[in-house]
């Protein structure tokens, strides 16, 4: 099979297309047909080997995965060929303490595809078969692609780990990110007021389009300023954070009383010299937010909220497999709004 590989760390050069022995499945895995693969932010840090996560080389990343079912192993019943899938990329160890008392998405020492694993930037990925959510009718392999980390990860954030509630005011930062342009529609969904930030007016007349009650560029005003005067001087209940160290002291100016902040990248520095005090004098909450800890019923019900229209997928371009530099060049020159999508 065609993939795309790179066998040493680096820019986008390192990444080569070419032929790789098709993956063989165990008794319980299913092989998949990639039919699109997203890019997300992190398979770019990983072929830069700027991430914490273990990657061993040569590797195929690739996260975000739907495709189809084209082969199942000799034990698998629950699936079957020819299905439809998007993939769970987070395979759970089932043998950890977490995993034992069925609190799997807590696993201990869990693996992900595209990470630890080969990943779908590949004309086949082998997975368990667990890990496949299938595709409902109506709902494009591309559109599905964009599904398990963006939207995931903005709905395990907001609904689970912020507790948004209808009527709360939410600040999404980076709103013409994949991940963005995602918590803008769920914040929206869950009955909040949404004010969004992004770097240009044409990203923010897109944000605006998607359900943003208020945009701030962020190049051309103080954000934390603006939120002041949106707010009446009372703060925001909850902000929806992927930068990081840049904009903390700014974000701590911009919460309300017992507000909550969800840290969800660092692509803007992560280490930050922090005045603990107003967490202390208003009751504010900091909390990390990663992907890969969300219960796979977040996917299952992302994947039927886009099936239903009650979310929309966003995608900036769409390029063949073979073009995976071009492809991640744009992500690394953040024009993009919202996703871009690799066609095997």
């Amino acid at each position: 099979m065609k993939a795309v590989v790179y066998h040493e760390f680096g820019g986008v050069d390192v990444l080569k297309y070419e032929d790789v022995p098709d993956p063989e499945i165990g008794d319980e895995e299913v092989l998949v047909r990639v039919r699109a693969t997203s890019i997300n932010h992190l398979d770019l840090r990983l072929r830069a080997g700027k991430s914490p996560r273990p990657v061993k080389l040569p590797h195929i990343g690739g996260v975000d995965i739907a495709g189809d079912v084209v082969k199942v192993g000799s034990r698998v019943t629950q699936v079957k060929e020819g299905t439809r899938v998007v993939v769970d990329p987070v395979i759970r160890c089932g043998k950890c303490r977490f995993c034992q008392i069925g609190e799997q998405n807590m696993c201990a020492a869990p693996k992900i595809v595209g990470v630890n694993l080969h990943g779908g930037f590949a004309d086949y990925v082998k997975v368990p078969a667990v890990n496949v959510v299938p595709i409902p009718n109506g709902l494009s392999y591309n559109d599905a692609s964009t599904l398990p980390i963006c939207f995931v990860t903005a709905w395990y954030a907001l609904i689970e780990r912020g507790n948004i509630k209808p009527g709360e005011t939410v600040l999404v930062h980076a709103a013409g990110s994949g991940t963005g342009s995602a918590a803008v529609q769920i914040a929206k969904l869950a009955g909040a007021r949404v004010i969004a930030t992004a770097g240009s007016d044409e990203k923010l007349a897109r944000v605006k389009e998607l359900g943003a009650d208020e945009t701030i560029n962020y190049n051309s005003l103080d954000f934390a300023a603006e939120i002041k005067k949106l707010t009446g001087e009372n703060g925001v209940d909850l902000i929806f954070d992927q930068i990081g160290a840049s904009v903390w002291d700014k974000n701590i100016q911009s919460l309300s009383a017992k507000g909550r902040m969800l840290l969800i990248g660092v692509v803007g520095g992560g280490n930050v010299s922090a005045n603990i005090g107003p967490l202390i004098m208003r009751d504010l909450s900091v909390l990390g937010v990663t992907v890969f800890q969300a219960p796979r019923r977040n996917l299952v019900t992302i994947v039927n909220l886009a099936a239903e229209g009650k979310i929309r997928p966003v995608i900036d371009k769409i390029f063949p497999l073979k073009e995976a530099q071009a492809a991640q060049r744009v992500l690394e020159d953040r024009n993009q709004f919202g996703k871009v999508v690799l066609n095997p």
